[in-house]
């Protein structure tokens, strides 16, 4: 039984009965041969992935030899992961070390946002030895593909209980030594703010300032913690409104460089001095930070490190599937910068 409450499918013949189509129609389907209807082929596939069915060509590829290609998924596809220089840089990274095991990295063009998404092409054919997730996939979707058998992990994520093996940052301790940073700056009213994804990273983050703001007994009403923005826009007009009150925060705490980036421009376009009047720390120590007019404060995770147990982690899994859950989770290190001063008085 799968987590979806269906029974799997184990032939052929099962996917053809409830697709009301033949054998050969599937078949040609599930080896991308002939000249498939579009709606035809995306029923098929439908089904496949709601009950959980591999073509035995997948099955009879992993039993018989390896293919020496791990598939590399990311979070929303493949084409957002260009535009993102932190994990860009992740994957230049584990796919030098792959290549060094012996391995071809293999980036999917799967869009996994989409709600009645298929499986990629590559894990439904069995062209893959291993599955290497990126980021932030939602839990549902790790399940999704778990359910197909092949080996997994997350990279820079993590779900627990899901018994998949991950290497993430340790966002909590981070978070909390940044809030214990500006409290030497004098900064009591502190705001942190994320996404409202469904990110384990943001969680993580989120904890440990809640955590840092009760250990120096700040004020919760005027140390805020904000998930529930879209975009820095949406961001932004929070902070402002906040900017305005009677207590205005003096430090904020972005999720990650990019929204940190954003934020300082709409605050100076806005006529506020960064770090003159509000300070401003980052998160994952992008190029972007560095090219920010202030300089972002940040969080350096060792990219490379990352890359290299997650290269050894997928590994070890496809080699010997009956080891125990592997998981790993790097120290972070904060990174000085100009954007961070003595809070305003």
């Amino acid at each position: 039984m799968l987590e979806n409450g269906l029974k799997r499918i184990t032939s052929i013949k099962e996917i053809a009965k409830l697709a009301g189509y033949s054998i050969a129609t599937v078949s040609y389907t599930l080896n991308d041969k002939g000249r498939i209807r579009a709606e035809v082929r995306q029923k098929i596939l439908d089904i496949c992935q709601k009950h959980g069915y591999m073509p035995n060509s997948a099955g009879r590829n992993l039993r018989r030899k390896r293919n020496e290609t791990i598939g590399l998924m990311f979070y929303p596809s493949s084409a957002a992961i260009f535009r993102n220089v932190y994990y860009a840089q992740i994957m230049e990274a584990l796919e030098f070390e792959l290549e060094h095991a012996g391995y071809d990295l293999l980036l999917s063009g799967h869009d996994s946002s989409l709600e009645h998404s298929v499986s990629p092409r590559f894990l439904r054919q069995g062209k893959v030895d291993g599955i290497i997730l990126l980021g932030r996939f939602p839990r549902k979707r790790v399940i999704a593909l778990k359910d197909y058998g092949v080996p997994i992990i997350q990279l820079d994520g993590f779900r627990e209980f899901l018994n998949v093996d991950y290497v993430t940052s340790d966002g909590y301790s981070a978070t909390e030594q940044i809030v214990d940073h500006l409290v030497k700056l004098e900064h009591r009213r502190i705001v942190f703010v994320a996404y409202n994804h469904e990110d384990t990273n943001a969680n993580q983050r989120e904890a440990g300032f809640l955590a840092a703001v009760g250990k120096h007994n700040l004020s919760n009403s005027e140390c805020r913690n904000i998930r529930d923005i879209g975009n820095s826009v949406e961001a932004y007009e929070l902070i402002k409104y906040l900017l305005e009150s009677e207590s205005p925060p003096t430090a904020i705490i972005a999720v990650n460089d990019t929204l940190a980036v954003e934020l300082v421009q709409l605050l100076q376009d806005d006529g506020y001095s960064v770090p003159a009047d509000v300070s401003v720390f980052g998160y994952n120590d992008d190029a972007d930070s560095q090219k920010s007019n202030p300089q972002i404060s940040t969080v350096r995770i060792d990219k490379t490190k990352l890359a290299q147990i997650g290269a050894k982690m997928i590994i070890d899994r496809i080699e010997n599937s009956e080891i125990t859950h592997q998981k790993a989770s790097l120290l972070a290190e904060l990174i000085h910068r100009d954007s961070v001063a003595v809070a305003k008085s």
